[in-house]
């Protein structure tokens, strides 16, 4: 019957019917059709059970040793948010699920995708390091001073810690982007002070005063380095403009 008001002589009655069915025994005595007069219910026709929704789907867990079922569980990260932290945090509440789960039940990671994200990390970071040595040792080999090759080794890492300084003041995470941006600007850095420190030799060994070539040779290439400089960063400009 359905939902509304019953209008009697002296009263009305409000029909209300909820027909939410929520488990096996509830459906078995659902009524199908009449066939020759008789009533043929849901019961009738078929073993009516509990089950799930989808009987057609399954999962293994396969280990080394034995194959069980398994019930996966696919925790997928919200635009943007760190997944490797999403991947720590889970990890450190996985103990606590363990001791609530019943003895004959077991708890394990299947897939981690932190995983190749750290290791695609860590190879920049190691590209990172190689570079900052391949740098220092070239600019050694050519010059042969070691004095000159401490001014553009200090200038690296004094210019990595700034750029630390303002990547977390502006809320930015280290991943691959900003790994291989840092990669590039490391040869920026030195590209700059090995011309700036070039010209200044060459007006020490012409026979100035280290710090007279110092204040000439600043002067002369200064406006060069800048725009040198400029012309790189406006070429990575677009990076600016993308979404993550």
């Amino acid at each position: 019957m359905p939902t509304g008001v019953l209008y009697g002589p002296r009263q009305a009655f409000t029909v209300q019917a909820n027909g939410q069915l929520t488990n096996a025994d509830a459906y078995r005595p659902v009524l199908v059709e009449y066939r020759k007069g008789s009533a043929m219910r849901l019961g009738d026709l078929g073993n009516v059970i509990d089950s799930v929704e989808n009987d057609k789907t399954a999962a293994w867990y396969v280990r080394p040793d034995d194959s069980q079922r398994a019930i996966m569980l696919s925790v997928q990260r919200q635009p943007g948010t760190n997944t490797v932290q999403i991947v720590d945090e889970i990890k450190r509440l996985l103990p606590t699920f363990r001791a609530q789960l019943p003895a004959s039940v077991s708890l394990d990671v299947l897939y981690d995708r932190s995983e190749s994200i750290r290791e695609s990390v860590n190879d920049v970071k190691f590209t990172l390091w190689i570079t900052l040595g391949l740098v220092v040792l070239v600019i050694f080999l050519f010059l042969r001073n070691v004095r000159a090759t401490l001014i553009p080794s200090l200038a690296l890492p004094f210019s990595i810690v700034g750029t630390f300084a303002v990547i977390y003041m502006l809320g930015f995470s280290l991943n691959n982007i900003s790994l291989m941006a840092l990669t590039l600007s490391v040869g920026f850095v030195v590209d700059d002070a090995i011309v700036m420190l070039e010209n200044n030799i060459r007006h020490v060994e012409a026979g100035e005063h280290p710090y007279e070539a110092t204040l000439r040779g600043s002067k002369e290439i200064g406006f060069t380095i800048l725009s040198m400089t400029m012309s790189l960063v406006a070429v990575f400009i677009p990076v600016l403009f993308m979404e993550g």
